[in-house]
């Protein structure tokens, strides 16, 4: 419909050129499409310089080129997708676009549309049969116009933070292909980086969307219970990923809200602003989680860098201690598997021989697992409840900063080490994630912004925590901050797929 470098003469020139510019863009052969903005594409299209049809397959060509080194999809579904996509121009031709028309969206390997297979990541089901029922994030999905042409890499069971699996192989990350894309929602991050879709679906109940977020130099929403349909288990919620701002909050206002197959999910459904006023005044706290884990030099100057800025512009920022502890992740995880997802405890078990390395290892470290587990997270639960709230937002504060990992130079590959096992606590990364306290307090909104990168070429990212149920504060500090900071995806600040 037009060629790569006519585009830039129309709608979003400024991304645009910045893209096909970009030292890395010439490097990668980068088309300016597949790191183009919701609000720009949907200019372009609206004004007829450029198709749908046009976006998906200069990403599927991309993916062609880049995806045997990045490793971050299941399966492609791209004639159905060119199919979504056509119908979506036909939708601009007359009019009747909907909020996302047009837009691709990554689709984690975990929600089900029919003809599609969820693997979890395992052997145990790559061969499953395929389903038969949207989950509920695809109704939503579908009822805005998005376009769903891939499903991406997730580790064993969603319990990692990276995805080297027996099923799929490893997942690297595009910014250092030695280091982890995070997880579990690890392919939906790698591929937002890559530039294989412009949106993706994430969910997280241990940091799963806000993990590679930060790996990935990513905006990510870990929503607080029941605001998105995504299930019926707390600790649990899905939620979007983006690499700006502003995108995040489209694919959000296209997910939020109830449907008919949640019964947790929130109604009436909350709407998010796409413009925010500043923050001038906010008092801001910030908790380094030193008893959960040692944060880097690098992360934590970066951190800092930016606490200087939120102070430059009028907020007041304190360190607090919330009371978090590494021990504590452990009456969180028995917690988690007391619920229904305990289950996978059962299926890797009577599995065992054709398990990843490593999950046995940490499958073993859960232990016992039963009511009083349960009752055992419950009390931890209003135990740091409390504490969060006579700490932070009983004195007032808005937003209360955490890092998300104590460093982001954690290996892809967790099966080359002696006797193809790795150490559990830090080779899977498990022990420099603090983000699972805000899934047992999982009624705390969450957004997981980009610090920059930090050291090796690798991004990493920090967790802005507003008062229960308050998401658009938390939106609010968010917007503000893309606005202080110099934004990845742009200006030369790429991958390098090296």
């Amino acid at each position: 419909m037009i060629d790569r470098r006519t585009l830039i003469q129309g709608a979003g020139a400024a991304v645009v050129a910045s893209a096909l510019d970009s030292p890395a863009a010439r490097a990668e052969g980068d088309d300016p499409l597949s790191y183009a903005s919701v609000a720009d594409l949907v200019a372009l299209f609206k004004a007829g310089k450029v198709s749908p049809v046009d976006v998906l397959k200069a990403q599927i060509e991309r993916i062609e080129a880049l995806n045997p080194k990045v490793n971050c999809i299941t399966d492609t579904h791209f004639d159905q997708a060119l199919k979504e996509a056509q119908d979506s121009e036909d939708r601009y031709r007359r009019g009747d676009a909907r909020p996302l028309e047009g837009i691709t969206v990554a689709i984690k390997d975990e929600f089900a549309r029919p003809g599609w297979r969820v693997t979890q990541g395992s052997l145990v089901f790559k061969d499953s049969p395929p389903t038969t029922e949207n989950a509920a994030v695809i109704d939503s999905l579908e009822a805005a116009g998005a376009v769903m042409p891939f499903q991406t890499t997730v580790p064993e069971f969603y319990l990692f933070l990276g995805a080297s699996t027996r099923a799929w192989g490893t997942t690297r990350n595009p910014w250092n292909l030695a280091f982890s894309p995070g997880g579990s929602s690890a392919g939906s991050g790698a591929a937002l980086a890559a530039g294989f879709a412009t949106l993706a679906m994430g969910s997280d109940m241990g940091g799963s969307i806000r993990i590679p977020a930060s790996q990935n130099g990513l905006y990510g929403f870990r929503p607080p219970f029941g605001r998105v349909a995504g299930g019926e288990v707390p600790y649990s919620t899905s939620g979007p990923m983006a690499r700006r701002f502003d995108d995040l909050v489209h694919l959000q206002n296209a997910i939020v809200g109830p449907s008919d197959k949640v019964m947790a999910a929130i109604r009436p459904r909350l709407d998010y602003p796409m413009q925010y006023p500043d923050l001038s005044g906010w008092r801001i706290a910030v908790d380094w989680g030193a008893a959960v884990a040692a944060v880097i030099p690098s992360v934590k100057a970066a951190m800092q860098t930016g606490i200087e800025t939120l102070r430059g512009a009028g907020c007041v920022v304190d360190e607090v201690d919330c009371g978090f502890s590494k021990e504590q992740k452990f009456v969180f995880m028995r917690g988690l598997f007391a619920t229904s997802i305990g289950t996978l405890l059962d299926i890797a078990k009577a599995n065992r021989d054709r398990l990843s390395p490593y999950m046995a290892e940490v499958l073993d470290l859960v232990g016992p697992v039963g009511p009083r587990q349960a009752e055992e997270a419950e009390t931890l639960l209003q135990q740091l409840h409390r504490q969060v709230q006579e700490r932070v937002f009983g004195k007032g504060y808005r937003i209360l900063l955490m890092p998300t990992m104590a460093t982001p130079l954690v290996r892809a590959d967790m099966f080359k080490s002696e006797a193809d096992k790795v150490d559990v606590w830090t080779g899977t990364g498990f022990g420099f994630a603090l983000t699972w306290p805000w899934n047992l307090l999982n009624r705390y909104p969450v957004v997981d912004v980009p610090l920059g990168v930090v050291e090796d070429r690798m991004p990493s990212g920090m967790q802005a925590i507003s008062q229960t149920f308050t998401d658009l504060d938390a939106f609010q500090f968010a917007g503000a901050w893309s606005r202080l900071q110099p934004p990845l995806f742009a200006d030369g600040r790429f991958p390098t797929f090296a």
